[in-house]
């Protein structure tokens, strides 16, 4: 035991602080720490001074200031100054309480009272005034000799909030009065102007506390309790999963604390005992994205065997071995040798898929992963348990679903934790594997008591169980806390029930944050620094790691160090030699307590360790992500606060390598965003000034806020890399950020800009003589010519460029010219060339090793066979690319290959399976400010929500895209906006809003195309002009020799002629659209129904009806609520016409269904009149 100086009392040995006044016993560096400072005042002493002897004045001070100190000090306060008529105190440092707020206003308010019952004493009007402030500080001694005190501008809020209250009054500020407004009450100030500051600041009056303060009980080990519903459920999936070999999918999703990896344990656990299975673990980390797989590379080391010393060729072996042993292949053979390079590559060795692309080597990664767990789950069952998933990329969530998905027939089963908030990015599909989605709730009350009396080894007093319950919420790591905090000796000297409930009921914290502080307090010197230096680690690690840095501060007994540490549940250590801190909150106040120098110091130490053991290892590639992470950390702290003693005096340099290479790679990966972050990164530690690197790092990052379609951000960048290559005369960068302009105003739809951009980008690149950025800004030319309407002039920018990157060999470059000449050609409606150029294109892809631009033919091909009408096909194409464009972060791809989806649904007859991708990708076309694409997404998806009975919904939106148009709008984006319009109108029946829309658009139309024929000729025929519609649908069918716009032509064609009352052309017609496969099922559907008006006119009326039977299949196979509406009335109009009698019934019903749907029809209803009509006349003749 060692006496406190201060008070005399005895302290336990290693104690950092006096359990009975607070004292600091043993000297410590400087702190960052919350704290709530008072600033207190006397007036009025100035008349006393006047009237009496200077020493009796001072002896009226002493002991006004020893009770006002002993206020202080019973709340567990502590004095900081005394100046003058002014006391300052500290709460919160250098012992920390979670309601440290709290305590400082009592004690403020106490002052108060204290001062006011010396009236009698003093013999005159003397009061107090009060300040109160929270924040974070600086504590310390002062260089010099000075005393532990407190520095920062929340002291000096304090000192003015007290020089603006009223004598008698305790005025708190913002944070203050946050903390404490349930259980104080307060009136409002409002924003006040305190002196000496620029803005106003928020102040309340503390008038007297609304609940008593806390109390304290004793710590107890942590048993699991309140969650046999949950284990039971689990049980039961993990059970099925096993007995049924299927594929299981277990969310817990809660807040911080609540349990979920207790659950999850818990059903590993299980997993272990009851069905002997594999169980592999892996942990999210906020950092580290440039190995999104971190997680999953976790769980597979661990099913390898793999250590983290292990050397490269070890690991190689190991993992070499497990494929192996797993899947039953020779070792040495080729399929052994590819799922070992992907399972490497998964693990972060770049090495293993060096000579692939990107996109190729991840699903290389996938397809190895899915067979490495299958093999294993052949022999047992596989529990896999990934923690603090919503820290995971989008590549993890998909992985998850796919592998799930892959391996449904297999008993595998992932537990995954979670805060909520995951929710709001995984869209998790049950599919064809089971899913348990857990919330775990907070404790009841019942449950809660239950765990306290567990913790405690007792039932507590009432008022304690009822205070520990009411501030825990159910949380049972808030409830933890609390007891743990209460079962150190070094804070609470023992606790003795109610007893010592009552005497020391003002230390209880309030709120977790105040609470892990002040158990971190309690610590020893030695655990203290420990736990500081695995907050700087991160969340977990290594334990070598951790060793180093502890042992670099000259610890020797770091054995009993992390036993202490474990002991009391700050950490956590597993047999592989990683460990883990029990609780995020404790490793984040732990951090914060460091100094921003401090914090730099032991960044810089870390990433040392770790640069040492690359270079024992040789395996950089797994660790560049956390190189850059604490030397990047490091060199920021450091440009805060100046040159910190300890650091290296290049660290700035090397911080900025570390961090260039991993955000190079994350870009080289296609991690558009986790390279943003990183060059963000890099330009902080680059500093201002011109420079070759910083052009570079401009360069790359605009590029990868291109391709994430920030064109705003990606404007900063070129246009800061063009002033300063201007201003320095260099023509290779200014040319480099000239091509990277123009495609970005092409993106913007800037036309006009970016021709004149790409034109100056040419002229330099003349100038500087380089062939391949030449070949790049024409091809950048020719796509701009083909967006601005001259797809003529685009081609030749198109074929130049195609011969120079073929005189150069530069097959990518070539791949993608023979792709913008197959997007020409698509274009301008020659789908037969475009499929060449594909082809090409497809071929110099493989060629050069670039399976993503694969995907982009796949993309485009999928838009040729759309026009062909070979949908099937189309879908397939679009469906194996969408989740790689996801992955990649690249979400205008992703958007183009969505409306492909929705598209070639909507004509499929799947009109509510259409509108999902549908609204996804007008939204992300929205998201970036793409008009061109927004107005084309609009016309798929309207046309959908129409169909499906989304009738509001899709005029709104149609009628929202042509008021977006204007006189100054481009003509083929009107022409775009229109089509919506036009297309919803028809297809309600509406040909005068139709025809209206038509007529505004017309001038603007330099070549109608088959499409716009059609829209005309189904106008004419829905306002029963057959003749001006046949010539229209003439046109059409001149127009086009696609498949599928020749069916739509020639189905309406034939209702054109029914309505004529031409019935053998009629059934001509239709016979030949029917006989088209490409045909939609719209079209079967028109041309079934001129059919039947054709049959009905020639008097055939059995076949008649039949053929009306077959068009009413037709729409009811598909989602399309109108089309069915009007079959009805077609079907009402051609009973009618035969003298049925059920059809006013069916007339009737027809009505009922379009006015259900909120439509008129009467185009359809005229046609259909009209065709009926020509069988009467046929009739009488």
């Amino acid at each position: 035991m060692v006496t406190c100086p201060a008070c005399g009392g005895s302290a336990p040995d290693g104690a950092r602080f006096c359990p009975t006044c607070g004292q600091l016993l043993h000297e410590r560096g400087d702190e960052r720490r919350v704290v709530t400072v008072v600033f207190a005042d006397l007036v009025g002493f100035t008349g006393l001074s006047e009237t009496r002897d200077p020493e009796r004045v001072k002896n009226l001070v002493d002991r006004c200031f020893q009770r006002l100190a002993h206020d202080v000090t019973s709340y567990g306060g502590r004095v900081d100054n005394v100046v003058g008529d002014a006391i300052v105190a500290l709460f919160g440092a250098p012992v920390a309480h979670e309601d440290d707020a709290e305590r400082a206003v009592r004690a403020a308010l106490q002052m108060q009272e204290t001062v006011a019952g010396m009236g009698s004493e003093l013999s005159t009007d003397v009061l107090l005034r009060v300040g109160v402030n929270t924040g974070v500080v600086l504590v310390g001694a002062v260089r010099g000799g000075g005393d532990y005190t407190a520095m920062g501008d929340v002291v000096n809020v304090a000192s003015r909030l007290q020089v603006m209250a009223e004598p008698g009054q305790v005025i708190v500020g913002p944070l203050t009065h946050a903390a404490t407004q349930q259980v104080v009450q307060y009136e409002p100030l409002g924003p006040v102007q305190a002196r000496g500051r620029e803005e106003p600041v928020d102040a309340w009056v503390a008038q007297g506390c609304l609940a008593r303060p806390g109390s304290r009980p004793h710590r107890a080990e942590t048993p699991l309790v309140g969650r046999e519903a949950e284990l039971g459920l689990l049980a039961h999936a993990l059970d099925t999963a096993t007995s049924r070999r299927r594929a299981q999918l277990i969310l817990l999703l809660g807040e911080a604390g609540v349990g979920k990896s207790r659950l999850a344990e818990a059903v590993a656990c299980r997993a272990r005992e009851e069905h002997e299975a594999v169980v592999l673990e892996g942990r999210c980390v906020p950092y580290g994205e440039a190995n999104v797989w971190w997680p999953v590379a976790e769980a597979v080391r661990e099913a390898a065997g793999i250590a983290d010393d292990d050397p490269a060729d070890v690991l190689a072996a190991k993992c070499r071995g497990a494929v192996a042993s797993a899947t039953g292949t020779d070792p040495d053979s080729p399929e052994a040798e590819r799922l070992t390079d992907g399972l490497l590559y998964l693990m972060g060795d770049q090495e293993a898929l060096a000579d692939v692309d990107p996109q190729r080597a991840r699903d290389e990664a996938r397809r190895s992963l899915q067979a490495f767990v299958e093999g294993l789950a052949r022999r047992q069952p596989v529990v896999i348990v990934l923690s603090e998933l919503h820290w995971a990329h989008e590549w993890v969530l998909e992985g998850i679903d796919r592998l799930l998905e892959r391996l449904r027939h297999v008993p595998v089963v992932i537990v995954c934790t979670a805060r909520p908030e995951l929710e709001a990015r995984w869209a998790y599909q049950p599919s064809h594997r089971n899913l348990v989605l857990l919330h775990v709730d907070p404790l009841d009350e019942l449950e809660s008591a239950r765990l306290l009396g567990s913790l405690l080894g007792r039932e507590p007093p009432a008022e304690m169980r009822e205070l520990l319950l009411e501030r825990s919420g159910g949380n049972p790591l808030f409830l933890e806390e609390l007891v743990g905090l209460l079962g150190e000796e070094a804070v609470l000297a023992g606790w003795d029930g109610e007893r010592g409930a009552a005497t020391r009921s003002s230390e209880l914290p309030a709120t977790l944050r105040g609470l892990v502080a002040a158990r971190l307090d309690a610590l020893s010197t030695a655990e203290r620094e420990a736990l500081e230096d695995a907050a700087v680690v991160g969340r977990t690690g290594s334990l070598d790691a951790l060793v180093a840095l502890v042992k670099a501060r000259g610890e020797t007994g770091v054995a009993a160090v992390f036993d202490q540490l474990a002991a009391k549940d700050l950490l956590a250590f597993e047999p592989v030699g990683e460990w883990e801190f029990r609780s995020a909150l404790v490793r984040e106040v732990a951090y914060e307590t460091l100094t921003k120098a401090e914090r730099a110091r032991r960044h810089a130490r870390l990433a040392e360790w770790i640069g040492g053991r690359v270079k024992e290892t040789g395996r950089e590639d797994e660790v560049l992500e956390q190189l850059a992470h604490h030397y990047g950390a490091a060199a920021e702290l450091v440009s805060e606060v100046g040159q910190v003693e300890g650091v290296r005096d290049d660290l700035g340099t090397v911080a900025l390598g570390a961090v260039y290479k991993a955000a190079h790679r994350a870009l080289d990966r296609d991690l558009y965003r986790v390279s943003i972050t990183l060059f963000n990164v890099a330009f902080r530690l680059l500093g201002p000034g011109p420079g070759v690197a910083r052009r570079r790092l401009l360069l790359e990052r605009a590029s990868a806020h291109t391709a994430v379609r920030d064109l705003a951000g990606a404007r900063v960048d070129i246009d800061a890399v063009l002033e300063e290559a201007i201003a320095v005369e260099d023509p290779h960068s200014e040319a480099k950020a000239l091509n990277e302009l123009g495609r970005i105003q092409q993106a913007e739809g800037s036309y006009t800009a970016s021709a004149a951009t790409l034109d100056r980008a040419l002229e330099l690149w003349d100038r500087v003589g380089y062939a391949k950025g030449r070949a790049q800004a024409l091809s950048e030319r020719g796509m701009t010519r083909l967006h601005s309407g001259d797809p003529d002039s685009a081609t030749v920018d198109l074929r130049e460029a195609l011969a120079a990157f073929q005189a150069l060999g530069n097959r990518k470059g070539e791949a993608w010219a023979q792709w913008n000449l197959a997007y020409i050609s698509f274009a301008r409606g020659h789908t037969g060339e475009a499929e060449e150029h594909l082809s090409r294109a497809a071929r110099a892809f493989e060629e050069a090793g670039d399976y993503g631009g694969l995907d982009w033919v796949k993309g485009l091909l999928g838009y040729v066979r759309n026009s062909q009408g070979r949908r099937a096909e189309a879908e397939e194409l679009a469906t194996q690319i969408v989740d790689d464009a996801r992955e990649r972060g690249d979400r205008w791809a992703l958007a183009v290959v969505l409306m492909l989806i929705s598209t070639v649904r909507q004509w499929e007859g799947r009109t509510e399976e259409a509108i999902e991708p549908g609204r996804e990708a007008l939204a992300l076309f929205r998201s970036f400010n793409d008009r061109v694409w927004e107005l084309r997404a609009l016309w798929p998806l309207c046309r959908a929500l129409a169909g499906a009975g989304h009738v509001e919904e899709a005029v709104a939106l149609a009628d929202e895209a042509l008021a977006g148009a204007d006189e100054g709008t481009r003509p083929e984006l009107y022409a775009d906006a229109a089509a919506a319009s036009v297309s919803v109108a028809l297809h309600l029946g509406e040909p005068a809003r139709a025809l209206e829309v038509l007529r505004d658009v017309e001038a603007t139309l330099v070549h109608y195309g088959a499409d716009w024929s059609a829209k005309y000729g189904l106008v004419f025929l829905q306002t029963g002009r057959p003749v001006e519609a046949a010539e229209h649908l003439d046109s059409a069918m001149r127009e086009t020799n696609e498949p599928g716009p020749r069916a739509n032509a020639l189905a309406l064609l034939a209702l054109a002629a029914a309505e004529m009352g031409s019935s053998d052309e009629a059934l001509a017609h239709a016979q030949e659209a029917l006989g088209v496969g490409e045909a939609t099922y719209n079209d079967r559907t028109m041309a079934l129904l001129a059919r039947a008006f054709a049959l009905l006119q020639l008097g055939r009326s059995q076949e008649a009806v039949d053929a009306m039977d077959r068009a009413g299949h037709e729409a009811a196979a598909t989602g399309d609520r109108v089309l069915q509406a009007h079959v009805l009335v077609a079907r009402g109009r051609m009973l009618e016409a035969l003298g049925d009698p059920s059809a006013a019934e069916v007339i009737d019903a027809a009505g009922a269904c379009r006015a259900g749907l909120g439509i008129d029809g009467g185009g359809w209803d005229t046609l259909f009149r009209l065709a009926a009509a020509e069988h009467r006349a046929a009739a009488a003749t």
